[in-house]
């Protein structure tokens, strides 16, 4: 085939995006899973709300989550106005992998030559540990990050600063990560461009306004307490809440075990909370962590030695983008995930395609590194196309959590989950017996065990367990929601409601309230849960619960042709208007 062809940019960028479709695209018809949900029917989202996306937490009304990214939101929201179906989603997450692995290719033109480009583009692009980011819909948030800092690189190139503020401003909007952008930016200043320290310094005069802009809006949505570390239970992340030294050991040990996944991609899980990855205590117990320490001092030596190749930059991307999610100095919500490190394998394809190149200079050596390139190539794509068929629904993926981090606590209560979901109640129990053993103050455990406790006629002891679930975990959601909602089928709206607003949620919930409104109607209050139904969501709320709540009070406070305006579109054909008004009437629950 003709060189010139491939010259041509935009059919680069079409075989990118076929690839990327090659590599994802089984799992193109995967149901949203894990978060998936909990973001894409965000109120907000799903009403398109853009304003207010700008001005709260990434998880609706959860601000102790301490996570900012509107951005991501409003792309979800433009997804949510074409179809709410997940195959929107997925085929955005394929096309924005797509985008990235050609903006990899374009960059990498712009500072070597054509032949490492390909070879860092495709690596990255092949690389396993992704398959989190593109197949799980709220992996987009890493894509969208990567995506705008490259685009900002790529106008620093070209001396378009103000270009490169506003990219870098839809980067950090994405995702917190993004932050790395500055330190990398400030490296290629320094190394490829030779610019002076002072005069560096008067270039990033340009990102003020963008961080400026950014801590302000993010103070507005998560206030003081999560403006920069995230709040949750610490069997998520052990590291939180221990002492620096064996909290810095474990971040290397997980360094290794990123790099490991990177390079050899045995296995992957969903999840590796407390205690798939045991804290390092003690230095000499502990290899992973020695070569986590061996590869951060590589990685130093070669951002020193080799500062005017991709080697060098490789390096500097790496350690940045590390250093950003490794709880070293800013804590986050997990120990350790795949899709962290979808901005620090960047750097790492940098690194892994400056060497093979050069190493496929010398004529004799050619063939056998183009063979071993396109060998590792087809193992990589068949273990993404493998990874995808993990990620098509929760039954799959927990059980391969399960399978590969059976010391999760979070793994052994999804397992039980499992087990409830197929009537084996006994076995479920056992199960989460199991997590409590790893971590007593598991709150999801005990809400589960609470549903499986009701399921099998345990009215007491499923009541207790909410009650030590909202104990051991008081920001547990799910917990109070079940609690109140047991409380209400028994009659005791009074009880119900003192639970329920006690939630951890800094903004009226569909789920909340619409058991709140249950609780007030069941005591006569009608018309306070008419004000505040529609207050909240509107005098005909998108929600059909609430709809038929407030179709309820109406009609118990005396109003049936609203009240009809709101209920009829529930009524069963069978039944004759006066009957299903009179049946509603009569009911005291729901």
């Amino acid at each position: 085939m003709n060189l010139k062809v491939w010259q041509n940019k935009y059919l680069i960028f079409i075989l990118f995006i076929l690839l990327s479709f090659v590599l994802y695209g089984n799992g193109i018809n995967g149901e949203f899973v894990l978060d998936d949900p909990s973001i894409v029917q965000n109120p907000l989202v799903r009403d398109g709300e853009i304003g207010k996306i700008f001005v709260t937490p990434y998880y609706y009304a959860r601000p102790q989550s301490g996570l900012y990214r509107p951005l991501t939101l409003t792309t979800f929201t433009i997804n949510e106005h074409f179809s709410t179906k997940p195959l929107g989603f997925h085929l955005i997450n394929i096309v924005l992998h797509g985008l990235v692995s050609f903006l990899i290719f374009i960059l990498v033109v712009s500072l070597k030559n054509r032949t490492t480009a390909f070879i860092s583009a495709l690596l990255f692009m092949f690389m396993p540990i992704h398959v989190e980011n593109v197949t799980s819909i709220v992996g987009r948030s890493e894509i969208l990050a990567l995506l705008f800092c490259l685009c900002a690189l790529l106008a620093v190139l070209k001396n378009k600063y103000w270009q490169s503020t506003i990219f870098f401003g839809l980067a950090i909007f994405s995702k917190e990560v993004s932050i790395a952008f500055l330190p990398i930016w400030a490296y290629i200043e320094l190394t490829y461009r030779k610019e002076g320290v002072v005069r560096i310094l008067k270039k990033s005069l340009f990102f003020v306004p963008t961080i400026a802009t950014y801590a302000f809006l993010r103070y507005i949505a998560l206030g003081h307490d999560y403006f920069i570390n995230a709040g949750g239970p610490s069997y998520f992340n052990p590291i939180r809440n221990i002492e620096f030294i064996p909290g810095t050991l474990t971040a290397l040990k997980v360094l290794f075990l990123y790099v490991q996944k990177i390079v050899f991609p045995t296995y992957f899980s969903s999840d590796y909370s407390y205690n798939q990855i045991p804290v390092v205590y003690n230095l000499a117990g502990s290899w992973q962590a020695w070569l986590g320490i061996l590869f951060v001092l590589a990685l130093i030596y070669f951002s020193f030695r080799f500062k005017h190749s991709l080697i060098g930059l490789g390096a500097v991307i790496f350690l940045s983008s590390y250093f950003v999610i490794s709880n070293l100095v800013f804590k986050i919500g997990t120990i350790m995930a795949e899709r962290l490190v979808y901005s620090a394998s960047f750097g790492f394809a940098l690194m892994a395609g400056e060497v093979i190149s050069n190493a496929s200079k010398p004529l004799k050596t050619r063939k056998i590194i183009l063979f071993g390139f396109i060998l590792l190539m087809a193992v990589y794509g068949f273990k993404i196309i493998k990874g995808n068929r993990i990620w098509q629904n929760e039954d799959a993926l927990f059980e391969n959590a399960y399978q590969h981090a059976p010391a999760s606590t979070v793994n052994v209560t999804n397992k039980a989950s499992l087990l409830s979901r197929l009537n084996q109640q006994q076995e479920a129990l056992e199960k989460i017996k199991e997590a409590l053993a790893i971590e007593p103050k598991n709150g999801p455990a005990l809400q589960l065990k609470g549903q499986i406790q009701i399921s099998i006629g345990k009215p007491a002891e499923a009541e207790q367990s909410w009650k030590d679930a909202i104990d051991v975990q008081p920001d547990y959601l799910y917990s109070y929601i079940s609690l109140g909602f047991f409380y209400y089928k028994d009659g005791n709206f009074v009880k119900s409601i003192s639970i329920l607003k006690n939630a951890p949620v800094k903004q009226p919930l569909p789920s909340i309230e619409a058991i709140l409104a249950l609780d007030k109607i069941g005591l006569g209050k009608n018309k306070e849960v008419i004000s505040s139904i529609e207050e909240s969501f509107g005098k005909i709320p998108k929600e059909e619960e609430l709809q038929f709540i407030l179709g309820i009070a109406y009609l118990k406070d005396g109003n049936e042709s609203y009240a009809w305006k709101l209920l009829s579109s529930f009524k069963n054909s069978s039944t004759t208007k006066e009957d299903y008004l009179n049946n509603i009437r009569k009911t005291k629950t729901f």
